[in-house]
């Protein structure tokens, strides 16, 4: 379950256009973040998506992405012509076709082949025509999902929501935000359906809203949408960090109560329809042909650091793909160490860990804008500073951390993390 924001000019502070999203997986399920070049292929190539074989065009562009390790396409991406794109699963009315190109596959084949918003819809939509969608979209479970994307480019946004084969679109003003649930109505730009004499009701067409409201989307795209109407006109890189963070405006608020995911900012809770959390975070900053992307390539925003990727210039090395299990020298897994200790005390913690997260940050997105102006070599010195430093407060608060009892207070949450601790083969103590 996830959520994505964007935010077009005038609500944004540089005039630019900005496309957020936490990745919500499974608690395990490790995410990477992965840089895929530019690539020409020959006539006839074929590629083999999740489900699928199907036709590889003959140019791919470069991509960033953040996948979950088991999947082919991913959770959020950007490329390098500035299509920013973040996907969330929703439910509809449609029965199962059977295996096909899934929401996950369809965001990363978008990225490889569309330069603008309009083309990703395209590849999308005849895509669908072609294979359908449908397939297995869990690591552990058999959940089958319908895709609604969130997609930007240099000079706008718009919403492309998907049934089966059938599709909607609408254009963005300002500012948007999508979750688990269809928000396609009468007030599409364009659609697949046949609405006869009058403009047809996607979303009461095709939706089947009773999981929606199971899963909280309904609440997490009101608080998103307004959190946003807040900062409308100077939206910037920190608001949308922020909101990925959000966890509402009640001071009170444990990881542990509650039966659905109602907060943004995802942690899993001690009931079997919350075991899931925030895996991954992007930011996608496109000003003209200016882009910088802002990852954690880890878990847990509210203890992750977002450090600069800029195309053409090499990620660190954040070690092999992680697995469903403690990955030797996995970035994704090594951060782990650090986030399940804070879940352990999360409120203390988080009090004292995040001021200082948000402090480097601050100095990261004020060097930026010097940064994106620079040479390739200019860019890769300041992506490798800032990971560097990133990667040392990360270090130094394990360490704290690590001279304290792995303790929870609350019995039935620490059975949750030791239980899924024991499934990955994560020693803490």
């Amino acid at each position: 379950m996830c959520d994505t924001f964007v935010a077009l000019a005038p609500a944004t502070a540089t005039g630019g256009v900005l496309l957020a999203k936490n990745a919500d997986t499974e608690v395990n399920e490790a995410q990477h973040l992965l840089r895929l070049p530019a690539r020409r292929w020959s006539e006839g190539a074929q590629v083999h998506v999740t489900h699928r074989v199907i036709p590889q065009p003959r140019e791919t562009f470069e991509v960033l992405i953040d996948k979950s390790f088991w999947t082919y396409g991913g959770e959020i991406g950007v490329n390098e012509h500035g299509v920013a794109i973040g996907n969330e699963a929703v439910f509809s009315n449609r029965p199962s076709a059977g295996d096909g190109v899934t929401l996950i596959d369809f965001l990363r084949l978008m990225l490889e082949r569309a330069r603008d918003r309009h083309e990703a819809v395209a590849v999308t939509t005849e895509l669908l025509a072609a294979y359908g969608q449908g397939g297995n979209c869990e690591m552990r479970g058999n959940g089958h999902y319908e895709g609604s994307f969130l997609i930007s480019d240099r000079t706008g946004a718009l919403v492309l929501e998907t049934a089966g084969g059938d599709w909607a679109t609408r254009e963005v003003a300002g500012f948007a935000s999508i979750s688990n649930a269809y928000t396609i109505r009468d007030d599409w730009t364009a659609t697949s359906l046949d609405g006869g004499a009058g403009r047809v009701d996607f979303a009461a067409a095709v939706g089947d809203p009773e999981p929606s409201i199971a899963c909280g989307a309904l609440e997490r795209r009101r608080a998103s949408h307004d959190f946003l109407a807040r900062y409308q006109g100077s939206i910037g890189v920190r608001t949308m960090a922020d909101l990925l963070r959000y966890t509402g405006d009640d001071g009170d608020y444990h990881p542990a109560d509650g039966d659905r995911a109602t907060r943004i900012c995802m942690h899993a809770g001690p009931v079997e329809t919350r075991f899931w959390q925030a895996t991954g975070s992007m930011i996608s900053d496109v000003r003209g042909d200016s882009i910088v992307v802002w990852a954690t390539a880890t878990s847990g925003p509210d203890c992750s650091v977002f450090k600069p990727a800029f195309f053409g210039v090499d990620l660190p090395d954040l070690g092999p793909m992680p697995r469903e299990y403690d990955t030797p020298g996995a970035y994704w897994w090594r951060h782990e160490r650090l986030h399940r200790r804070v879940m352990a005390d999360y409120r203390a913690i988080v009090a004292d860990l995040r001021p200082e997260i948000e402090t480097l940050e601050d100095g990261f997105f004020a060097m930026a804008e010097t940064a994106r102006r620079g040479s390739q070599a200019e860019k890769a010195e300041f992506v490798a500073h800032c990971w560097r430093e990133a990667d040392a407060l990360e270090a130094r608060w394990l360490a704290r951390l690590e001279n304290r009892p792995y303790h929870f207070s609350r019995a039935d949450y620490g059975a949750m993390w030791h239980r899924f601790n024991s499934a990955a083969s994560l020693e803490l103590r």
